[in-house]
């Protein structure tokens, strides 16, 4: 396919026509590759949707090409070769590079000629251990990985081995796990030929000092939310106090990081958002909210909230309105923020997408696992993603009017609401890892002799004022931060977070002035069960690390349910008195934590130096033989024994299923046997044959 260039006369080359015998060269001022998970998952993603809504759209005419962004370069030329250096789009050029250089292998089919990746067509200037890696997987693909140096470049061509399927998948497998990305045969020829980069060469001669120091001091740029509020506000021109409560309510709910009532600034005003305890959404619809908001800020009130003359002077303050102001809240002056929540939150979800979890909501649709790419036609669907932001607003936009965005900006502030009370996040600041501190706080009025503030405590717990001591939820609600926790584990994307949008979806139709915790860990085990069923658990077991994470998080869940609740239904599908021996000792300090890496726990390749005997492919990736691990953790210690692995994690928080093998493995030990093919048939068998049994359960669980 020929190149084609901009009326700008910039170069827009297919990733194929990139890597055809130009020579790019990193300057070692750049900083080293740097891409980590989601980055990389997400350009995957985005190939493999871009070509499945190009086949979907353009049947009966030619496939869309689809842009990835640009590359800046600064040409030079050296002993007659032109070398282009990189000024500006090198962490997305390295990772193509190495999709280029480990998928065709692993697919047992090469790109053609023209499209063949050389080892000299990427170069890093001065960086020689991260230039022989590169090297070492242009020459040898996936086979290299075992040997790479550079922690980066090793990670990511992990990461696209394990996206490449090796036998076929079902359409519902390859389309309904959002947590495991799949990049085909066919993404690959996309990725080659319809997949393009708008390629920038700097004029001769540019001063690159200068040109770095334009592009570090230009300034902020409008965000596409910071677009689309604008294009809101249009609809309310004629109304600009509408405008006015419009835009508080944008910038309020954006702010993610602390209750969404610390936004709002008097005590009158909070309470007639949120109850006298500041701990309910009250306004049935936009305009009740709009009405509150408009009077709650009239500039006819001064700043006591009491209303004055013409002239702007107070008026007389009546005994009736002191005494009424003593029941109510003391004061009605501006709430003294800096003592309030001192917690600090980090949110599983920003903004942008948040807005899109809104408008799908307002649209009235709904989700179901088994949808991804079959029931319900693309372009009908609104997607999860902010990359979509404009366009998916904009599809409805054009029909809106001032009630509707008055609507949206009512569901908006309802349903950050919820999800301030009803779904995990992120407390910062406690002891331990970050990741681990999942929270369901609701913030409520508290009271001392001194003074009332915004306080939270546990969601579904009445028990003391402090958060600290109440970060552990008690029965029904233990299980909705549990289930949470599991899906976020699995879905560590900010976009696409379907499980968030169900459970968003629920929450507005069964919140009436609180949510029964019982109820709602319910709904989220019927709906970890429908997705259990959607991927075809007994397809996809024994595919070694290709194996969707969700089925490894969803048996934990169980096997932790069975530990703490033997009359649970999930639970008593648990039935062998050995492993439930073994789930009682471990399940009160298990939780849910970042596991993303699919280990071998008798390694696929073990060292034969010490003479340990490889296992049949078909034995290593048997389902009883993988656990999951944090990526470091399998990294570091991959290729160790099952008696060295159970050694070195044994005071380590792993995951259910791995203490389960390592409690089996510690028993043959002590009877002189190990952990080999008939342990990982026996084990892998349980494991199977307690997944047909959860995914046979009712949906109402």
């Amino acid at each position: 396919m020929a190149s084609t260039k901009t009326r700008e006369g910039l170069d827009r080359l297919t990733v194929g026509q990139i890597f055809s015998g130009a020579t790019y060269r990193i300057p070692i001022y750049q900083r080293a590759y740097a891409w980590t998970t989601p980055e990389i998952q997400t350009l995957l993603q985005d190939v493999r949707q871009a070509r499945l809504r190009s086949e979907h759209f353009g049947q009966s005419g030619p496939v869309a090409d689809y842009y990835i962004g640009s590359v800046v370069v600064n040409a030079l030329r050296e002993d007659d070769e032109v070398i282009f250096e990189v000024i500006d789009g090198q962490q997305r050029l390295t990772t193509l590079f190495i999709v280029l250089s480990v998928v065709p292998r692993l697919l047992g089919s090469s790109p053609p000629d023209s499209h063949t990746v050389l080892p000299k067509s990427l170069r890093f200037e001065g960086r020689e251990t991260s230039q022989q890696d590169l090297n070492r997987l242009a020459r040898d693909g996936a086979g290299a990985i075992g040997l790479l140096a550079t922690d980066s470049i090793s990670h990511a061509a992990e990461l696209v081995r394990k996206a490449v399927p090796r036998k076929s998948y079902s359409a519902a497998t390859t389309e309904t796990s959002n947590s495991d990305i799949i990049f085909d045969e066919e993404d690959l020829a996309y990725l080659l030929d319809h997949v393009r980069i708008v390629r920038t060469q700097l004029p001769e001669n540019t001063d690159l000092n200068h040109y770095f120091e334009v592009m570090n001091t230009r300034g902020e740029q409008l965000e596409k939310h910071e677009i689309l509020k604008a294009r809101m506000l249009k609809e309310l021109q004629h109304e600009p106090e509408d405008q006015d409560v419009f835009a508080r309510i944008w910038d309020a709910t954006a702010q993610l990081n602390r209750h969404i009532q610390v936004q709002f600034a008097t005590r009158h005003e909070r309470s007639a958002i949120f109850g006298k305890n500041w701990d309910q959404f009250l306004p049935e619809d936009g305009a009740t909210l709009f009405a509150a908001l408009q009077h709650r800020s009239n500039p006819a009130e001064n700043t006591t909230g009491r209303a004055s003359d013409a002239h702007g002077r107070a008026g007389a303050i009546k005994l009736i309105d002191l005494l009424q102001d003593a029941e109510d809240d003391y004061t009605s002056d501006p709430i003294q923020r800096e003592d309030e929540e001192p917690g600090s939150y980090g949110s599983i979800i920003d903004f942008p997408n948040f807005l899109l979890h809104v408008l799908k909501i307002q649209q009235g649709e709904d989700y179901r696992w088994s949808e991804e790419h079959g029931e319900a036609t693309l372009e009908h669907r609104i997607r999860l993603e902010d990359k979509y932001l404009l366009e998916e607003f904009e599809n409805v936009l054009p029909q809106a009017g001032p009630d509707w965005v008055r609507d949206f900006a009512w569901l908006l502030l309802r349903t950050r609401y919820l999800l301030d009370t009803y779904v995990i996040r992120i407390q910062l600041g406690l002891a331990g890892d970050d990741d681990e501190n999942w929270v369901l706080h609701r913030a409520y009025k508290y009271t001392s002799d001194s003074k009332r503030q915004l306080s939270a405590r546990s969601t579904f717990s009445s028990e003391g004022p402090s958060a600290e001591k109440t970060t552990e939820q008690r029965g029904a609600g233990r299980r909705v931060l549990m289930l949470q926790s599991m899906f976020q584990v699995t879905d560590t994307r900010r976009a696409s977070k379907y499980f968030l949008f169900q459970a968003l979806r629920w929450l507005h139709h069964n919140e009436h002035r609180t949510v029964d915790a019982e109820a709602f860990a319910q709904y989220l085990e019927a709906s970890a069960v429908r997705r259990l069923r959607a991927l075809q658990p007994e397809a996809v077991l024994d595919l070694g690390t290709q194996v969707p994470n969700f089925i490894f998080n969803f048996l934990d869940y169980v096997l932790w349910l069975r530990g703490k609740d033997e009359h649970h239904e999930l639970a008593r599908l648990v039935t062998e008195p050995e492993m439930v021996t073994i789930l009682r000792r471990h399940a009160e300090s298990f939780s849910f934590r970042y596991r993303t890496s699919v280990e071998h726990f008798y390694p696929r390749s073990p060292d034969a130096v010490q003479l340990h005997e490889a296992l049949a492919v078909a034995d290593a990736d048997h389902f009883g033989n993988l656990c999951i691990m944090s990526r470091s953790e399998n990294s570091a210690r991959s290729n160790l024994m099952p008696k060295a692995k159970v050694a070195q994690y044994r005071s380590t928080n792993q995951s259910l299923k791995f203490q389960v093998m390592a409690a089996i493995t510690q028993g043959l030990d002590a009877t002189g046997d190990h952990w080999d093919v008939q342990q990982i048939r026996a084990h892998g068998a349980q494991m199977a044959q307690l997944l047909q049994k959860i995914a046979a359960t009712t949906d109402s669980v």
